[in-house]
């Protein structure tokens, strides 16, 4: 492989392919009443890309506090309290419409 070939893209880059997921009957039901039939695709990849996102996000972590030491009481409640503030705009940019 050329050395300065492009990478592949990352999570939610890149143009839609189509694949095939089996699902129980019941999720697939609970999914379309949810999203309507035309808004599962885009239902299906937010998912799945925020999972991916969270996975990757867990394994950094652990990356660093391997390499700098486990977080304090403190760095994790000034994360918790940046989070929760983030949660608040995001309720409000809803809201808002």
């Amino acid at each position: 492989m050329d050395a300065e070939a492009t990478p592949p893209p990352g999570i939610g880059e890149g143009p839609a392919k189509v694949i095939s997921v089996s699902l129980p009957e019941g999720t697939v039901h609970a999914l379309r009443d949810a999203v309507g039939s035309r808004g599962v695709s885009s239902f299906v990849a937010a998912a799945i890309e925020e999972h991916l996102r969270n996975q990757a996000t867990a394994r950094y972590l652990a990356e660093y506090q391997a390499e700098h030491g486990a977080f304090t009481d403190e760095e994790r409640q000034r994360a918790a309290d940046v989070w929760a503030s983030a949660e608040r705009k995001v309720a409000r940019w809803r809201e808002a419409g």
